[in-house]
């Protein structure tokens, strides 16, 4: 007991002067050092997590003290002084001491943490942390007063700078009705003698009344905290009059805590959505003192937090405002005030605000004619504004955060195009396609590329290995077995629950720790990509290559085409009522049936109908096209589309890519030879033979024979889920060979499900999701299957899955923003694939069989796997190119960019 007393002494003095240092400002890191040491040493004594605690003294109350120190040590530094691996180490440091706290001291530790990532710019981690917190089990008693109020106000914000506005509003719905019954006239102003003495007075207060008064207080602020992001979300729904009025009713409680800066910056914007210019310079002007005066008389931290948070704000505001307004010197003020907040976003880096200062110098710098300068200005928006969503949150947050800012995204690209500058074009056009997409392969690369000599990082390593993927695998399981038993409400639901799992996975998988300080693309990488692709040395098909991408307007296609001596070019296809028509017919079709498949020779629409004329020349000229669709574009049959008449695949390979970012991603140089795994499902659950199954996989072994293939080939009772989950977790792709999977079966299409797509197997089906979660030796994959390249274009749950304890009011389905890569085809590409042979319509099994066969003969011959494409498909088009024969096969399409 003597140690304990004199650890349990030495710990407290020191305790008591690191928080004396830090009130005065001095430094604490030595004493933090001190403290943490003793810490653990009185923690050893006192014994391990649930073991005894002689004394007065519990370990709970040590290891609350360490994670307070822990958490202040870190949110006290500059922001953006560390980078995010640096961060996460720091914060692992306190985690050796949260298995001695109780849930309420690891619940304001999660919650400190949450609200530092949030102040940092990563909202997804943030959104994690407040779940992880959310699901802690509350004690016996009332939970003490948080340092950050309930977790509920902490939630909005976070979905708050997610964009998820009408979330926000049912989070706060009822935290909103228990503090209005609590507090009926609402938040309390301290500074109002009377409403403190009407406090203090309430009666059946009695012992308990100072402790009543404190939670009424805490409630109060938390009523504050409440209503300042209620109405930060209805003024981004664009309702700024309602928002006013929640603000204007927080305007005495700003300035009784000292801060009505918050307030008038608040106002100030509302005003600016209005069009109420002078009205904003009115309350910019009264909250000058604060952002430009010295404000020598006020020292206090929160006065000089808000000052450095919220500085860039201001800036950005006093630019717009200074543009709005009247007077040939506008344009030169918005610019000195654009200046003087990237000196902000320097001190304190924010890559929202600095998108809005960057937006606004765009603005001025078009009006005084420079438009290098704008183009510039653009530019950098754009890349600040990937790195707001700098990692995918699932389809719904990626979905909100392009739909909010698309109008600047537009804005730029219109700009873009107008000038003439592709290289601008192209960065904006790629961030409002298949953005998060190129986030998943990077990381899926990095990974690809580590060598033994750089072992994984604890995080990357348990990543795949966590509770949820263990929950997910145990869903698999039920819902096989529901399946199996034909209880299908059962099996829709398990499916149901298995998907919005996926969604949450995948939102806060660790791993995207690793890419998060990545740098972002460089389009030079694509010009480096395209001047080496012909080479032998790099596997590519003969002849140049060029990569364009499309997007599509209402009445028009804007196109940026890319070649291989570094040019970029942009140029826009105006539609005319022919071609406008006949994409609407086959949209039509598509939904309605039937369907014309072969839509260009059907429609006598050729490439040069949809691009500039000359950017179709040079595709038919080169050897590959890597091409990047869009919208209803997706949905054409690439393989068979003409050009002055002819088909464009009798000279030039074609290869689809979500987008421009994704193509140096999609690298894969052929080594070695080719060996294959052929899996064909030739009896369906129900009995029912596939002969054309079970011809193709015995044409294609007869023809690898025993060198070539990797396996027997799997097919009758063999071709099982099981079997298949096995091959997807076959990883890492061995370099000395390249590694081929064919499948042979039917494809099952979800159009309002992402990770609902699915192929049958002889004892059910494994779906989009299933194969997302693997990792696989196979660098090349063969689906024979219908419609295996279908988008969906719509989360019919409402992508709520990221969203840990809510359940939203109604579930409203959710439009994808952008061209989400999420059919089967992209699935293949993240558990490990470069490239895949696949579909986005229905096949006749015959031809579509034939086109694999030959594929891989043209495989092992020495052809890259675009080219083996190619001549396959010229193969099927010298046998009858008439558009009724092309109709049966005119879906199979090359996803890749060799």
């Amino acid at each position: 007991m003597t140690e304990l007393h004199n650890l349990a002494t030495h710990f407290f003095e020191v305790q008591a002067q690191y928080w004396q240092a830090a009130g005065t400002g001095q430094p604490t890191e030595g004493l933090f050092q001190q403290l943490t040491v003793l810490g653990r040493q009185l923690l050893t004594v006192l014994g391990g997590p649930g073991g005894a605690t002689p004394g007065p003294l519990k370990a709970s109350d040590v290891a609350g003290i360490l994670l307070d120190v822990h958490g202040r040590e870190l949110t006290t530094h500059p922001c953006g002084v560390r980078t995010y691996r640096q961060v996460e180490g720091l914060w692992a440091a306190a985690e050796e001491f949260t298995s001695h706290a109780t849930p309420n001291q690891l619940r304001n530790f999660l919650a400190g943490k949450a609200q530092y990532e949030l102040q940092e710019g990563r909202a997804g981690e943030a959104l994690a942390l407040v779940d992880q917190a959310t699901r802690l089990p509350n004690g016996p008693a009332l939970p003490p007063p948080s340092p950050y109020g309930d977790l509920r106000v902490l939630r909005a914000e976070v979905l708050h700078r997610l964009h998820d506005h009408e979330t926000v509003l049912e989070v706060l719905a009822p935290l909103e009705t228990e503090l209005a019954a609590l507090l009926p006239d609402g938040p309390i102003d301290e500074t109002d003698p009377e409403a403190m003495r009407l406090l203090t007075a309430q009666p059946g207060h009695g012992h308990d009344g100072p402790a009543t008064a404190a939670r009424l207080l805490q409630a109060s602020t938390v009523y504050v905290r409440l209503l300042d992001v209620k109405a930060g979300a209805l003024r981004d729904m664009g309702r700024p009059e309602a928002a006013e009025r929640a603000y204007v009713r927080c305007m005495p409680l700003y300035t009784a805590s000292g801060l009505p800066e918050v307030g008038l910056l608040q106002l100030a914007r509302c005003a600016l959505d209005r069009g109420a210019v002078a009205e904003a310079h009115r309350l910019l002007d009264l909250a000058a003192p604060l952002f430009e005066g010295a404000d020598a008389g006020d020292r206090t931290s929160m006065r000089t937090h808000l000052r450095l948070v919220r500085g860039a704000a201001y800036c950005r505001m006093r630019a717009e405002a200074a543009r709005l307004g009247n007077g040939d010197e506008r344009w030169e003020e918005s610019l000195r005030w654009c200046d003087r907040g990237e000196r902000c976003t320097a001190e304190h880096p924010d890559d929202l605000l600095a998108a809005g200062l960057h937006a606004e110098r765009a603005r001025s710098r078009r009006a005084t004619g420079d438009q290098a300068g704008a183009v510039r200005a653009y530019r950098q928006m754009a890349l600040a504004l990937d790195r707001v969503l700098r990692v995918p949150l699932g389809h719904r947050f990626d979905t909100l955060h392009l739909r909010f800012h698309q109008p600047l995204f537009k804005e730029a690209q219109a700009f873009a195009e107008e000038t003439g500058d592709a290289q601008l074009c192209a960065v904006v056009t790629d961030l409002l396609k298949a953005r998060a997409f190129s986030a998943r392969l990077s990381l899926l690369r990095s990974e690809a590329r580590r060598t033994p000599a750089a072992p994984a990082a604890p995080t990357e390593r348990d990543a795949r290995n966590g509770p949820d993927h263990g929950a997910f695998t145990e869903l698999s399981r039920r819902l096989a077995y529901a399946e199996r038993h034909g209880a299908s409400k059962e099996a829709d639901r398990l499916r149901a629950e298995r998907s919005e799992l996926l969604t949450k996975i995948r939102a806060i998988d660790p791993r995207w720790r690793l890419i998060r300080d990545d740098p972002s693309f460089d389009l030079d990488r694509l010009s480096h990509f395209l001047a080496a692709y012909g080479t032998t040395a790099t596997g590519g098909n003969p002849g140049r290559c060029v990569a364009l991408s499309l997007y599509e307007r209402p009445d028009s296609v804007l196109a940026v085409l890319a070649t291989p001596d570094g040019g970029l070019r942009v140029g826009t296809r105006r539609l005319d009522k022919r071609v406008l028509g006949a994409l609407e017919a086959h949209q039509r079709e598509l939904e309605e049936g039937p369907v014309l498949l072969d839509f260009w020779g059907h429609r006598g629409i050729g490439l040069a109908d949809l691009i500039p004329p000359a950017f179709a020349d040079e595709i038919a000229d080169s050897g590959t096209c890597l091409l990047a669709p869009h919208g209803r574009l997706h949905t054409l049959p690439w393989t068979v589309v003409r050009h002055r008449g002819h088909h464009v695949i009798r000279r030039t390979a074609i290869g689809i890519v979500p987008n421009l970012s994704c193509v140096p991603l999609l690298d894969h140089r052929p080594a070695g030879p080719v060996r294959a795994t052929l899996l064909g499902v030739t009896r369906q659950p129900n009995g029912e033979e596939l002969p054309e199954a079970r011809r193709a996989v015995h044409s294609m072994a007869e023809y690898l024979g025993a060198r070539r293939l990797r396996e027997d080939p799997i097919t009758d009772h063999q071709a099982t889920v099981a079997t298949l989950l096995d091959l997807l977790n076959s990883g890492p792709p061995d370099r000395n060979v390249t590694d081929v999977l064919h499948i042979v079966t039917h494809g099952l299409p979800a159009p309002g499900a992402p990770f609902g797509a699915r192929v049958q197997l002889t004892d059910g089906v494994l779906e989009a999701g299933e194969v997302l979660m693997s990792r696989m030796c196979f660098q090349e994959v063969l689906l024979t299957a219908c419609s295996t390249g279908l988008r969906a274009t719509a989360d019919h749950s409402g992508g709520h899955g990221a969203l840990e304890c809510l359940t939203p009011l109604a579930h409203r389905p959710l439009e994808l923003a952008g061209d989400v890569a999420n059919a089967l085809v992209h699935a293949f590409h993240e558990a490990g694939a470069a490239f895949v042979l696949a579909s986005p319509f229905p096949l006749w099994s015959r031809l579509a069989t034939h086109h694999g066969v030959a594929w891989i003969v043209h495989r092992c011959r020495g052809s890259a796997p675009l080219e083996a494409a190619r001549r396959a498909a010229v193969a099927l088009l010298d046998e009858d190119d008439s558009p009724e024969q092309t109709d049966k096969w005119a879906g199979i399409t090359a996803y890749g960019a060799r």
